[in-house]
């Protein structure tokens, strides 16, 4: 089997393909995609396939544009936040509604049943083929000064990065502020936002407790991403290029769900000081973990019900809403409004 898999990459035809990745300081970016597209894909393919690959960082772009720029055929394959474009098409949220779940397990479930949608939503608007699909990891909300539970998000100033998490942002008094990932440091030290949005991991590795100081345990989603080429690009591969690179980016895609699973905890840790910190960077000094009471976590689910799903709903439509209800509400226990 492995020189049947070698013989048929040694007859691929010899291609440089253009992708854009993530944001360099994310451990999915360090550890999965730079060695992904800067050698194993080449050594998988026996040389044919080389890349000239690069991050958000390195491309100097903030996120929202990439769906647009992969469309237009700038890349050949690019990586992509799903709820940064929710702005061109509001099934782009679907699996980023925040308050809905923190089991990992859940939300590959949900992303497994909602695939076919979006694959079909991609091709058909925006000429992109989509490839794979993960999380970052849990979304949580860093903060400083004094908090102690939900309600004392009121009054604060919050950085978020989609539609449905400013609606739940709102919903607890608190006011959404839309700034960059890679602007996040400089806004909290300039105090354009108090709080700010991001992955246990993410946040830990871009070094925001050196400007924030509690860890609030609010589930805000997942920061799913996707790996997707440009149709016009695809088409032109043969079959076996297509067949290599199918199996290449779902192999991908499984390590990426384990390390988002790995991430979860080890953010938690590496930002508080408690336990092992293996992948992140060791929060000096440690921030404090604030975790929400069952009250909390009821008003959420009412917030989450009332506000985020009906809000999306509406965006969306009834027929969107229908089928999420059919392939991720079922799967979760919850129902968006059709009406």
């Amino acid at each position: 089997m492995a020189f049947a898999g070698a013989a048929a990459a040694a007859e691929l035809p010899s291609q440089n393909l253009k992708v854009s990745g993530g944001n360099r300081t994310q451990n999915m970016f360090r550890y999965i995609q730079e060695p992904f597209f800067t050698k194993e894909i080449t050594d998988a393919s026996g040389g044919a396939i080389t890349t000239t690959f690069g991050s958000l960082d390195d491309l100097g772009l903030q996120g929202p544009e990439v769906l647009r720029l992969l469309r237009l055929g700038m890349f050949d394959i690019s990586e992509g936040t799903l709820s940064y474009m929710a702005g061109e098409d509001p099934h782009f949220a679907a699996l980023d509604l925040p308050g809905l779940t923190a089991d990992i397990d859940v939300q590959r479930q949900s992303a497994d049943a909602y695939r076919e949608t979006l694959t079909q939503i991609m091709a058909d608007k925006f000429n992109v083929k989509l490839l794979s699909m993960s999380p970052i990891a849990l979304q949580v909300v860093y903060c400083k000064g004094d908090i102690g539970g939900l309600d004392d998000l009121a009054g604060k100033k919050v950085r978020t990065y989609n539609r449905s998490m400013s609606d739940l942002v709102e919903a607890t008094g608190a006011a959404p502020v839309n700034i960059p990932f890679a602007e996040v440091v400089p806004a909290m030290q300039r105090g354009v936002a108090d709080c700010a949005v991001t992955a246990t991991s993410a946040g830990n590795t871009a070094r925001w407790w050196e400007v924030t100081d509690k860890l609030v345990v609010l589930p805000m989603g997942w920061a799913m991403t996707f790996f997707a080429a440009n149709l016009d690009s695809w088409n032109r591969f043969d079959e076996a290029t297509q067949n290599f690179l199918t199996e290449q980016f779902q192999a991908m895609e499984d390590r990426q769900w384990k390390q988002a699973a790995a991430d979860i905890q080890d953010g938690i840790n590496c930002n508080t000081g408690e336990g092992e910190c293996k992948d992140g960077l060791q929060a000096d000094p440690a921030m404090t973990l604030v975790e929400l009471s069952d009250a909390d976590k009821a008003k959420v689910d009412t917030l989450v019900s009332d506000r985020v799903l009906a809000g999306w709903a509406e965006r969306c439509g009834a027929e969107c809403a229908a089928d999420w209800n059919e392939k991720v509400g079922k799967i979760l226990g919850i129902s968006a409004p059709t009406e």
